[in-house]
């Protein structure tokens, strides 16, 4: 790769890696709602081929998540926010969902991929501008069908469009009396459980077919990679210590506003791309 690809790289990934460690440790949402789509657009500036970069921001993304996620899980941990029964119940089923997830990505479009991200990403802005959530139940609840199912369905969705699973497994807690301090130190525990095994599936990937770049091995690629871990390490634990001084609600909406633009740009850019060939 020449020198002046990778230095170009380097500014707009920079920022993305900070942004997305502060916003995984502050709402507990996964740094991978902020760095998918500075993966997509940065790489889709370099005019790299759009079939592939959805698939290389989404893989890339959970192998960045692993150490993010490590990272504001520990310091959520030390404040007593992370409700290990919890995560026990969602254990299994959100590590099935997740290798699953991986798996069936593959066979996805680089836009059906950019649709789903964009329509979850939505979902999650929403729930973020909302000052009360509806409350459905004051615990989580303890059935075993319906925590397979949901853990299930956040490791698979998660692992299809390279999130850490907190804006799918928030508002859960939330509905059902979860504190927003534990509800978002349990989804970067969640997080963790979602991209360790969906990354090695990534990794291990045979993507022959079609041409990725050098320097990526399975769907990850190293150079993001390299840039973006120490700085998404040190965002999470500056994102961990703003949580629990700040009520969270303004900057929640000003998220949710900028993450709803981006959301838009996603569906926009696949819907166009679809279209071209019926033109």
């Amino acid at each position: 790769m020449e020198i002046f690809t990778l230095v170009s790289l380097i500014i707009p990934i920079a920022i993305g890696g900070i942004s997305s460690g502060i916003i995984a440790g502050l709402f507990g949402v996964g740094g991978g709602i902020i760095l998918v789509p500075s993966i997509v657009f940065t790489l889709e500036f370099l005019n790299y081929n759009q079939n592939i970069t959805m698939h290389i921001a989404v893989a890339t993304s959970l192998a960045l998540i692993i150490p993010t996620a490590i990272s504001s899980t520990w310091g959520h941990y030390k404040k007593n926010v992370v409700d290990l029964k919890i995560i026990n119940r969602f254990f299994l089923p959100v590590i099935i969902g997740s290798v699953f997830g991986a798996f069936f990505a593959q066979q996805v479009s680089g836009d059906g991929l950019r649709l789903l991200f964009g329509v979850i990403a939505i979902f999650s802005s929403i729930n973020m501008m909302q000052k009360n959530q509806l409350i459905l139940g004051q615990a989580m609840p303890t059935n075993f069908s319906f925590n397979s199912l949901i853990g299930f369905v956040i490791g698979s969705f998660s692992a299809m469009v390279g999130i850490g699973g907190g804006a799918l497994s928030i508002p859960l807690m939330n509905i059902f009396s979860v504190m927003q301090h534990k509800a978002t130190g349990t989804a970067s525990a969640i997080g963790l459980i979602i991209a360790i095994p969906s990354t090695i599936v990534y990794l291990f990937s045979d993507m022959n077919k079609l041409s990725f770049p050098e320097w990526t091995i399975g769907m990850v690629y190293l150079p993001v990679f390299i840039v973006f871990v120490p700085l998404t390490i040190i965002g999470a634990q500056v994102g961990v210590a703003l949580a629990h001084r700040l009520d969270g609600l303004i900057l929640r909406r000003i998220f949710s506003i900028f993450l709803l633009i981006m959301a838009v740009r996603m569906i926009y850019l696949s819907l166009i791309h679809i279209s071209e060939p019926t033109r």
